[in-house]
């Protein structure tokens, strides 16, 4: 699995939540579905708030389990 951002469009390779980068919004997306616009700020379309718009902008990634203290 790729460690970069996902933008609108790709694929979403596992299921699990994900994060919008500009915002920080959480959806939760299954394996095979399209990440989409972020229905919080609107990033990856001409709507949205943030002034560096640029359609197709990588803008997902997926959420990481918290690493557990090993002490």
């Amino acid at each position: 699995m790729p460690d970069t951002p996902f933008s609108k469009g790709d694929k979403v390779p596992t299921d699990g939540e994900y994060v919008c980068v500009p915002c920080g919004y959480h959806k939760v997306y299954k394996s095979g579905d399209e990440f989409t616009e972020c229905i919080s700020c609107f990033s990856g379309t001409p709507q949205g708030e943030h002034e560096e718009f640029v359609e197709g902008q990588e803008m997902w990634e997926k959420v990481q389990p918290p690493i557990e203290n090993q002490t």
